[in-house]
């Protein structure tokens, strides 16, 4: 779309409408689900507007762990400890082994389209009460996930998702240099003062969406979403009109497959690579942001990690610092892995180009050992997303001939 003033308004084409009764966006690790209900008593719409905190005034910090550049917070239930995702852009959920275990009452059924498109049914429940750091948030309507499905996912044991219909109970700090998550009722004048001042505004199941410049364009209803470990991902129609402008330059390719819906199954992957140094909310302008093509148009973990945000609920505002973190890392493997049953662990996609790519891995290989990992001899796929892989690092694989091929490798500077 061009436009006759200098900035330049950019939407995903079709889906610029505001008015979206028929779908519910939700972005995780990263992708959008849809939930398409069918058949229920209560409709999700209405469900999800369930749940208040029980303490009028408030005021808690709990500390965070970072795995995969995703939020982990320590949440309990009935005076038992659990491990929640911290996630803004999808919805409050418990896996189907807490819901096992508690039984909670049903109140709505409906099926789940994940960021690769594939459907299950599920079930939505009333959680009668989660305390996050001593805060009771009471009859929270959750949809139970089968998290176990996707294997990074289910490395990293999350029992839940702290999502968005319970984030927007409470104004949050979300400081990861320090390692903690506050929650609170009422905004510290110092906030007021922050370094950016970003306007957001949510839909009705309560995503946060932000406009973000991109050079002289505007990009329009970015989900702001701490449940991807992305940095910024465009859809392919905004990233090509980007290109078009030249505020987009030099791109990469990566090929293969990808697994990162909740229910786990592979699909075809191909998407282009960028690093920007134009992107700005307000004040903020970081350098080195990494943007890459992909279903929804949302800002992930990897870049959301360099800002302490604290988010005001009442006034619908982000108040934003820039932390230590100044940029994005752009050095790669040049290849992701995967698990299947019939496949074990394999190569998923190849940044063309890269070192690996020029060395011959290609995807579907099969990985027997890499970096000190011998998955033939009692390591994991759970070990290696546990794993920090050195600089440069040996590998091991079987090609589609059957053949094995080692080499050693080192990351590949992608910018």
């Amino acid at each position: 779309m061009v436009a006759a003033s200098k900035t330049i308004s950019l939407s995903s084409g079709k889906d610029n409408t505001r008015n979206m009764k028929n779908k519910l966006l939700i972005l995780l690790f990263p992708g959008i689900w849809c939930f398409l209900i069918s058949g229920c008593t209560v409709k999700w719409t209405e469900a999800i507007q369930y749940g208040e905190v029980e303490q009028e005034e408030f005021r808690a910090t709990v500390p965070i762990e970072i795995q995969k550049d995703l939020i982990l917070v320590p949440v309990s239930i009935q005076g038992k400890s659990y491990r929640f995702l911290f996630d803004s852009g999808a919805p409050f959920s418990i896996s189907d082994r807490l819901q096992r275990e508690f039984g909670f009452k049903t109140v709505s059924r409906g099926t789940i389209v994940d960021s690769d498109h594939n459907r299950k049914k599920v079930n939505w429940v009333q959680v009668d009460a989660i305390d996050i750091g001593g805060i009771s948030f009471r009859e929270q309507t959750a949809f139970v996930g089968d998290f176990a499905a996707n294997p990074i996912l289910g490395c990293i044991g999350i029992d839940g998702i702290i999502g968005s219909n319970l984030i927007r109970h409470s104004n949050w700090i979300i400081d990861q240099e320090q390692g903690a998550l506050s929650l609170f009722s009422t905004i510290d004048q110092e906030a007021l003062n922050a370094y950016a001042i970003v306007l957001f505004e949510t839909d009705y199941q309560y995503n946060i969406f932000l406009d973000v410049d991109l050079g002289s364009a505007t990009v329009g209803k970015v989900l702001l979403d701490y449940g991807s470990n992305g940095s910024v991902s465009l859809s392919r129609d905004i990233f090509s009109r980007l290109k078009d402008r030249g505020i987009i330059r030099e791109t990469l390719s990566e090929k293969g497959v990808r697994q990162t819906g909740i229910i786990g199954t592979s699909v075809p992957l191909d998407r282009e690579i960028a690093f920007t140094d134009s992107l700005r909310m307000d004040r903020l302008q970081p350098e080195d942001v990494m943007l890459r093509t992909g279903k929804t148009v949302s800002i992930g973990n990897k870049l959301l990690s360099r800002f302490r945000v604290t988010i005001d609920w009442e006034n619908q505002v982000l108040y934003m610092e820039p932390g230590g973190k100044t940029r994005d890392p752009a050095r790669s493997r040049g290849f992701s892995l995967g698990y299947a049953v019939d496949k074990g662990i394999y190569v998923q996609s190849v940044i063309e180009n890269s070192k690996a790519d020029r060395a011959g891995i290609r995807p579907n290989m099969q990985v027997l050992k890499i970096d000190g990992l011998d998955f033939a001899n009692g390591n994991d796929y759970c070990d290696y997303v546990q794993h920090e892989l050195s600089d440069e690092f040996f590998i091991q694989l079987i090609d589609a001939q059957g053949q094995h091929l080692e080499l050693r490798l080192e990351n590949t500077v992608l910018k």
